[in-house]
């Protein structure tokens, strides 16, 4: 047996010693003392922990209420409370480990889903995110010496395929609704590939028909409740400029809203936002989809989902010859490696047709 004086717990005020027994031999003991102190010495040692997964987790995201965005923390709280503490939150942290892991991959695919059903394996993997992203805490804390997440395989998730317009259907689309009231809301999107969270939290103050441009400063997203906040990442707050045809239907749209509030009187709420109801409220973001669902019913062509509508405008963009990265930072995307990676199809088309076209100029050789 060995005691290790580990120094006082910064936190508690308290001594923190390391008892270590159960060896055969004195020689073993020496051993094992002389790898703990090179441990700490390297700034490697782990302290020992017999401290459950759903225990460190609470703390966890305790100590990340401060640096993480309020539909984040959302979002990790729920996975960690409905997903991981009432399924693996009893295994000690010290024990986890890949096969731990992989087993439990596999029955939240099968019955990790409401009243039993199954989920997604991109659910599964954005549950896994979340549990690796603590641990990598863990790891950096000297709690864990390695993250079990880093060897556990997750499921193969099958490619979607991404769905987007022709420039036809999106013509015939806008001309179908013209004349409905939200067909502004429609043209902005198919013009600015916006997401639904920056449609809903766009407000007056962040556009300039003037100069024909607006600005992605807020959005309003759903997080069990609606949230506002602002774009994700640095990339996401961004001008986005504005075609003359959007921008006629926005002054169209500004006129309309003017003569709503005059005729709602009392009953008008103001809050500056773009795209809100007959009484200046801003519909929750499900509402937008639903909207969006319904429009396209009523028209003949090919139904796609709202975030398709996002597809739609960068690949007509990228068709239309405009740069990559012009298009990247349209969209918000961080680099242009990930819309690369997004509308590969697009760029693989059109690769092709520059091996066409340069072939055409050289003529044919044999």
């Amino acid at each position: 047996m060995f005691v290790l004086d580990l120094g006082t717990d910064h936190a508690t005020g308290a001594r923190r010693q390391l008892y270590r027994r159960g060896f055969k031999t004195k020689g073993q003991a020496e051993r094992a003392l002389s790898e703990a102190l090179s441990e700490i010495h390297r700034g490697k040692f782990v302290r020992p922990t017999n401290g459950a997964l759903s225990d460190y987790l609470i703390g966890w995201l305790e100590s990340r209420r401060a640096d993480l965005r309020p539909t984040t923390l959302y979002g990790y709280e729920k996975i960690v409370t409905k997903r991981i503490v009432p399924t693996i939150g009893h295994v000690k942290l010290s024990e986890l480990d890949a096969v731990t892991l992989e087993a439990w991959y596999t029955q939240l695919l099968t019955i990790g889903g409401s009243n039993g059903g199954r989920l997604s394996a991109k659910t599964v993997a954005n549950i896994a995110g979340v549990l690796s992203a603590a641990l990598s805490d863990a790891v950096r804390l000297k709690l864990l010496r390695h993250n079990p997440t880093a060897d556990a395989r997750l499921p193969r998730r099958e490619a979607r395929e991404m769905t987007a317009w022709t420039e036809g259907e999106a013509s015939s689309f806008l001309d179908s609704v013209r004349g409905e009231r939200l067909y502004p809301l429609w043209r902005v999107v198919l013009a600015t590939g916006l997401r639904r969270g920056e449609l809903c939290g766009l407000r007056w103050s962040d556009v300039d028909l003037e100069s024909g441009r607006l600005e992605v400063a807020i959005t309003r997203v759903v997080a069990e409740e609606v949230v506002i906040g602002s774009p994700k990442t640095k990339a996401g707050a961004r001008l986005v400029a504005l075609d003359a045809g959007t921008v006629a239907a926005l002054a169209a749209w500004r006129r309309r809203q003017a003569e709503e509030r005059l005729a709602a009187g009392p009953a008008w709420t103001d809050h500056g936002v773009v795209f809100v109801d007959e009484l200046g409220v801003p519909p929750h973001p499900e509402t937008i989809t639903r909207w969006w669902n319904e429009a396209v019913t009523r028209t003949a062509v090919r139904r796609i989902r709202l975030h398709d509508a996002r597809h739609t405008a960068a690949t007509l963009a990228l068709r239309a010859g405009v740069p990559l990265k012009v298009v990247t930072q349209r969209l918000g995307h961080a680099d242009v490696a990930v819309t690369m990676r997004v509308y590969q199809h697009v760029t693989a088309q059109d690769d092709r047709a520059a091996a066409e076209a340069l072939g055409r100029a050289l003529g044919d050789v044999l």
